[in-house]
C-alpha cells in the first residue's frame, strides 16, 4: 500500500508597494513606471535551495510550531481572522526574510536596534527554531497587530511529482499593501540572495527575456495582477478573491502524442487544474475506484474544457527551469481566471 504524501501548511506574501509616494533608495531605483503605480517585492532564491533554486519568488515558508501558539490571540486585534497560524506564518516569514513587518496602521515598526538584534540572532543562532522570538518581541513592545489588510489571494498545493517525493506544500498566497518604502528591509544572503521590486509588466517581461525564472504559480499570479494598474484595483480584486477561497491543486501530466506524430513536437507538460477535462476525468476515476457502489454514474465531461498551465522549454530541455516558457489555457465557463486564457511567455503581456 502506498504511503500518503504528507501535506505541510505554508504561506507566501505578495507585498505591494505604492511607488513614488516616498523616497526610494537609489540602489533600487528603476525607470519610471509606465502602466502601474506599484511594484511587488521579489526575492531571488539561493542556488543551494533544492526547490526552484535561483528562481524569483514571493517571500514565504512553512508554518512553524510556534505559529500555532494560542498566545497569538492576545496580541491580535479582534475579530480574530481565520487560519490565524498561517497568517502569523506570513508575517513571520516577511520578518525573517526581509527584516520588517507591519503594525495596525500599515506603518513599519522602526525600533531598528531591537529588530537588528533579532535579525542577527536569527541568522546566527536560528532563534526561530529555539523560541518564539517574534511573539515575545511583540508582547514586550506592547503591540496589537491588525491582520485585516492581509488578503488571501489563492492557495497552491504542490503537485505529486514522483515516487521519491516526501511531502507537498499547501501554500496560502496572501497579498498586502504598503505605502512607504521599508527602510529596514534587507535579506540574509543565505536562503535568498537578492531582493527586487518589480511591476507585473516588468516581472513578466524579464521572465519572457530569460533574465529571471518564475515558478508557474508566481508567473500566473503576475498575469492576474497585470489587469490591476493601481494598488487600489489590486486590493479590490484581492478582497474578491479572498471571499472565494480559490484553490489550485494541480495534477502533473504529459500530453498524449499520436504515434504517427512528428518527432519535432516540442517537449512539454501540463499542470491541469480544476475544471480541465483531464483533471475531472482523474477525479472521477478516483471516486469510482474508492466507491463501493458498482453502479455509480459518470458525470458528463466536456472534452474541450481546459484549465491548465502548459510548460515548454526554449531549448527542449525541461530540466532547465530558466528555459521554461508558459501558456495558460482556461475555457471553464464562469471561472475567475478565464480572462487570462491565452496568456503566455512568448508574446508581450496582455495589458
Amino acid at each position: 500500500m502506498n504511503t500518503p504524501i504528507k501535506v505541510k501548511l505554508s504561506s507566501t506574501v505578495i507585498v505591494l508597494l505604492k511607488w513614488g509616494v516616498d523616497k526610494i533608495p537609489s540602489s533600487i531605483n528603476k525607470k519610471p513606471l509606465k502602466n502601474y503605480d506599484y511594484r511587488v517585492m521579489m526575492v531571488k532564491r539561493s542556488n543551494n535551495i533544492k526547490f526552484f533554486p535561483s528562481a524569483h519568488v514571493f517571500p514565504g515558508g512553512a508554518v512553524d510550531e510556534h505559529d500555532n501558539s494560542l498566545e497569538w490571540e492576545n496580541v491580535i486585534e479582534k475579530p480574530i481572522p481565520s487560519n490565524l497560524p498561517i497568517r502569523i506564518s506570513a508575517l513571520r516569514e516577511i520578518f525573517e526574510e526581509t527584516n520588517f513587518f507591519l503594525d495596525k496602521n500599515d506603518k513599519l515598526i522602526k525600533n531598528s536596534s531591537r529588530i537588528e538584534n533579532l535579525q542577527s540572532d536569527l541568522m546566527n543562532k536560528e532563534t526561530s527554531k529555539i523560541n518564539n522570538f517574534l511573539l515575545n518581541f511583540i508582547k514586550e513592545s506592547d503591540i496589537k497587530l491588525n491582520l485585516s489588510q492581509l488578503y488571501q489571494w489563492a492557495r497552491w498545493v504542490t503537485p505529486i511529482l514522483g515516487p521519491k517525493q516526501t511531502h507537498r506544500f499547501d501554500t496560502y498566497f496572501y497579498i498586502t499593501p504598503i505605502y512607504k518604502y521599508p527602510e529596514s528591509c534587507k535579506i540574509d544572503g543565505t536562503e535568498n540572495v537578492e531582493m527586487d521590486w518589480l511591476s507585473p509588466e516588468e516581472a513578466l517581461e524579464e521572465h519572457r527575456m530569460g533574465k529571471i525564472s518564475l515558478p508557474p504559480p508566481t508567473w500566473l499570479t503576475f498575469h492576474q495582477l497585470s489587469k490591476c494598474h493601481t494598488i487600489d484595483q489590486a486590493i479590490e480584486l484581492a478582497k474578491k478573491r479572498d471571499s472565494l477561497n480559490i484553490l489550485y491543486d494541480p495534477i502533473m501530466t504529459k500530453p498524449t502524442i499520436p504515434s504517427n506524430a512528428s518527432t519535432t513536437i516540442p517537449q512539454e507538460r501540463y499542470q491541469v487544474l480544476q475544471g480541465d477535462y483531464i483533471y475531472e476525468q482523474q477525479q472521477q476515476q478516483q471516486q469510482q475506484s474508492s466507491s463501493s457502489s458498482a453502479t455509480s454514474t459518470k458525470a458528463t465531461i466536456n472534452p474541450n474544457q481546459k484549465n491548465r498551465i502548459v510548460t515548454r522549454s526554449r531549448t527542449g530541455d525541461l530540466n532547465d527551469q530558466f528555459s521554461w516558457i508558459y501558456e495558460y489555457q482556461n475555457t471553464v465557463p464562469g471561472s475567475i481566471d478565464s480572462q487570462y486564457d491565452g496568456a503566455n511567455t512568448i508574446l508581450p503581456p496582455k495589458l
